[in-house]
């Protein structure tokens, strides 16, 4: 039986303020804004810190108008947009975070013409390549001895059928496609049945060949991290106990929970790869014999920041600690409470519109807690993330 965690609601949920600028001991820093609160999360720890934050992200973007980006704004109008490549080339930053796989994508595909000064905030291409390859990460997991499901790769959907009778007798597969992000390119089937269409396009949008496995039923545990150059500075665990979208989307409701088997796998990993950033990596639990079989890593800033903070480590300052070169210093490490539970409102706000029976007891008071991202919103932004979210559970 699950404990249900405490919540601290305060009488009257007020958005927490910008911070005021300290005397300023930072420096400049650049956020590629994706659309999700994690961008001001970040945004506020560099701002505590005494650090001028730049915002550059699309126009749809709800936050570009947010009071706690204090330095400049570019609004990108689609994403071969040129003012994209002179406002990075350009720009003195100190720090730069990117919060969506497409804009590691982005860089990537440019990387021989990168600056020096924004390499350095980046873990090596290579890297960066396997971290945004499902299959590549695998490899890479089976190669240090952290646990990997049985995977086969298929190419078409009567291939599909075949494999997933050979890897699991009953029950369910999960496919797996390339090139997607929040469960975009995440699938789960029945055994014997080949994929329908919307599902194999959905599943072979950016690659050919799809990953098939056995769909397990046991806790999935994330684990967000700010890391230097290969050495873990803070890493914080939570469980992922709902998702929107269902199933396989980013975290909607969690709570802290500290498991070290999977922060060793984690901790292996990241250092293989000699990470430098902040990133997150999931895991889950196999009911049958106890073991944490790695899923996917997230070579960006990941959408379920705010939860790391209230339990006690701020991966946002960690990270810019790093990068002032105080990391060692002032690493928080693995110090976070276990049972703390965090709500993230437009995808909370979305569940509880589309499926409120599948929400944690406790959801609804979390939203309006303190311990939820909505907490961080003003006014404005708080009606822009209700009629996202609203958006979010029609579509």
């Amino acid at each position: 039986m699950r404990h249900t965690p405490e919540i601290q609601s305060p009488a009257r949920t007020r958005a927490r303020p910008a911070p005021t600028r300290p005397a300023r001991t930072g420096g400049r820093a650049l956020v590629w804004d994706s659309q999700n609160t994690s961008s001001i999360l970040v945004a506020r720890a560099l701002r505590q810190r005494g650090w001028t934050v730049d915002w550059i992200g699309p126009s749809a973007s709800p936050w570009r108008a947010s009071e706690v980006f204090d330095g400049e704004r570019t609004v990108l109008v689609g994403s071969h947009d040129e003012t994209l490549e002179r406002v990075l080339w350009q720009h003195p930053l100190d720090a730069l975070f990117l919060h969506g796989d497409d804009q590691v994508r982005w860089l990537l595909a440019r990387w021989a013409h990168v600056p020096e000064r924004i390499r350095r905030h980046l873990p090596e291409a290579e890297s960066l390549q396997i971290a945004l390859s499902k299959d590549r990460s695998m490899q890479l997991a089976r190669t240090l001895g952290v646990p990997v499901l049985e995977t086969e790769r298929c190419t078409s959907a009567a291939a599909v059928a075949e494999a997933s009778r050979r890897l699991a007798g009953r029950g369910e597969v999960v496919l797996k496609g390339e090139g997607g992000s929040a469960g975009s390119a995440v699938r789960a089937l029945p055994v014997g049945r080949a994929p329908g269409r919307e599902a194999w396009k959905a599943v072979t949008g950016h690659a050919p060949v799809i990953l098939v496995q056995r769909r397990l039923r046991g806790p999935r545990v994330m684990v967000t991290v700010a890391y230097e150059r290969g050495v873990e500075r803070a890493a914080v665990a939570h469980e992922k106990i709902a998702a929107f979208p269902f199933d396989f989307g980013p975290t909607a409701f969690g709570v802290t929970r500290h498991v070290e088997e999977v922060h060793d796998h984690a901790q292996r990993m990241y250092g293989a790869l000699r990470w430098h950033g902040v990133s997150n990596i999931e895991f889950r639990q196999d009911l049958t014999d106890g073991r944490w079989y790695f899923m996917e890593i997230n070579p960006r800033v990941n959408c379920s920041l705010g939860i790391q903070e209230r339990a006690g480590v701020d991966v946002g300052a960690a990270r810019a600690a790093v990068c002032e070169g105080r990391g060692a210093e002032e690493a928080p490490g693995r110090g976070y409470r276990d049972g703390v539970p965090y709500a993230w409102a437009v995808r909370g706000l979305a569940l509880a519109l589309r499926r409120p029976w599948s929400l944690p007891s406790w959801g609804l008071r979390c939203l309006f807690s303190e311990n939820s991202d909505l907490s961080l919103l003003d006014a404005p932004l708080r009606r822009q993330a209700l009629r996202h979210a609203v958006w979010l559970a029609r579509h």
